[in-house]
């Protein structure tokens, strides 16, 4: 959490009046947001999947899938897999041989949403009698989580499961759990390095665990931020980081969409996001301070300053690091950073829960487990932040107990643990917003990345050259011969299976400017290159 006071310090605050720094820089403090931010869960069939299984329809089954494997290993690199679909099923689902934890060797994808792993085949129980073994997983991906919910994201997906079922005669015996990450995202910490210094946590962390992963790295040139902080193995019952959310978003590449949720839910200011989405652009967490001249080079008042960023910003002149981030403080407030606590319970660990009745879900059959889980919601977190981690208070003599379990809270922890729970944060008539901003942010990334590859194309068949960017672009286009085409055409397909349809159904407004009534002839000969 940005302190206020270094926002009204800021050279831009003072320049804008009291309507444009409310719009720019409001923002809510000491803010949680919480949300299920990964969830898989496992299906067990009532049929035999074991190796010399005589069951018919685990039999048809494989052969289905076999065939679909065989169809996958004619196509070219170009694929991306094999469409599988059938009256009945809710929508169409990629093949993709995929090979997780062993024994399953199919996946079923449903993009951006949701991946179902299959295991055709199943070990026998250590008696060597019927299996263990749940014969399918699935695994909810965090935009459908965060979009939709968890209940609506696992209903979703589930229909999916129960019409593969029932297409090919499987009985679904149960349903549970398999793997749950408890996040929660926070812009409490105006000092994250200060707070989880070792010396500082060591005195605050109450848990059963042996040691902790620090992860810092280098921030201008005397300082640090911290990446994250490990508890635990991610192999073991729990696993337990506290990591810089906005860091890995910006980085990564990916979930961009993210920023969309925070400015909804106050943690960030439209401020913070512009700065964010510059260095998204970037693909660099080092060009948020660049992003923080950006700013000022738009929005300041003081010529002087303007035209000092607009020269960084050109590279026409050299700043240091230090001396780009002291600029940077003193024309514009701070980035408010997210921190994100995150908890990950795997199936070892939650099939201890005892599960209280909250309400009768008898008549969800099979599911029943997965909805007793759900409605444990607030108690499981109540227990992982209380039981498996919590921080407390440093010492003081005289000020409170000198045996740590017994202190209060630390005010951190308590905002945390009083985070409100609820299913879902984005609201219909605000989902086609979030869809909108992220293919934006995502689209000016590949255009950004194919104007550099064209350029680059430029250089290596003309040589060192001046030319205009716009001649390397159309001259790229121009080169491309039958075969290119044929290739394109298929990475295209390809391209179009990785996307969901739902979520790019119509072309982005004001995103096709010129290319209805574009043509490419050639000067010469009169031939026309390209027509739309």
């Amino acid at each position: 959490m940005i302190d206020k006071l270094y926002i009204k310090k800021s050279f831009i605050y003072n320049e804008f009046d009291e309507v444009e720094n409310t719009y720019w820089f409001d923002f809510k403090q000491k803010k949680f947001l919480h949300n299920i931010d990964t969830f898989y869960y496992s299906v067990k069939f009532k049929n035999d999947f074991t190796n010399d299984s005589k069951d018919l329809s685990v039999k048809r089954f494989r052969r289905k899938f076999d065939a679909i494997g065989q169809e996958w290993e004619k196509l070219n690199d170009y694929s991306s897999g094999v469409s599988f679909f059938f009256d009945g099923l809710p929508g169409a689902l990629n093949y993709k041989p995929f090979s997780y934890a062993g024994w399953y060797n199919i996946c079923l994808e449903c993009p951006e949403l949701f991946d179902i792993f299959f295991a055709p085949k199943v070990p026998h129980s250590s008696d060597n009698g019927d299996s263990v073994t749940c014969e399918c997983v699935v695994q909810i991906r965090s935009y459908m989580l965060w979009m939709y919910g968890v209940h609506i994201a696992y209903e979703r997906s589930y229909e999916y499961v129960k019409s593969i079922a029932d297409y090919f005669g499987l009985e679904i015996d149960f349903v549970q759990e398999n793997r749950v990450d408890y996040c929660w995202h926070s812009n409490y910490l105006k000092n994250p390095e200060k707070f989880f210094s070792p010396e500082n946590f060591y005195k605050m962390r109450v848990d059963r665990f042996k040691d902790a992963l620090l992860h810092t790295s280098k921030k201008g040139s005397e300082d640090f931020e911290i990446d994250y902080l490990a508890i635990g193995k991610r192999s073991d019952k729990i696993f337990i980081r506290i990591y810089l959310k906005s860091k890995e978003v910006v980085e990564k590449g990916y979930k961009p969409w993210f920023f969309k949720v925070w400015l909804f839910n106050g943690l960030i200011n439209r401020y913070d996001m512009y700065c964010y989405e510059y260095a998204f652009l970037k693909h660099s967490w080092k060009a948020l301070d660049y992003g923080r001249l950006q700013y000022y080079a738009e929005f300041g008042r003081q010529k002087h300053y303007v035209e000092k960023c607009r020269r960084i910003l050109t590279k026409k002149e050299d700043i240091s690091p230090d001396s780009l981030h002291k600029l940077a403080d003193l024309l514009t407030p701070p980035v408010n950073l997210i921190m994100n606590v995150e908890f990950q319970t795997m199936r070892k660990h939650t099939k201890t829960y005892e599960l209280l009745p909250f309400f009768d879900n008898s008549s969800k059959g099979e599911g029943k487990r997965v909805y007793d889980y759900f409605d444990n919601w607030k108690l499981i977190c109540d227990y992982l932040t209380s039981k498996v981690l919590r921080l407390v208070e440093p010492h003081e003599p005289g000020k409170n107990d000198s045996n740590k379990s017994r202190r209060d809270l630390c005010p951190f922890w308590k905002a945390l643990r009083s985070c409100k729970l609820t299913d879902a944060f984005i609201p219909d008539d605000q989902k086609s917003l979030v869809r909108t901003y992220t293919r934006k942010l995502n689209s000016e990334v590949v255009k950004a990345r194919a104007v550099k590859s064209a350029i680059t194309y430029g250089i290596y068949t003309r040589g060192i050259n001046s030319d205009d960017p716009l001649r390397d672009c159309i001259e790229a286009l121009c080169m491309l011969n039958d075969n290119d085409v044929e290739d394109a055409i298929r990475f295209k397909t390809k391209k179009i299976r990785q996307f969901n349809s739902d979520e790019l159904a119509d072309t982005m407004k004001n995103a096709v400017k010129r290319s209805s009534n574009l043509m490419i002839i050639d000067k010469d000969t009169g031939d026309i290159i390209f027509n739309s």
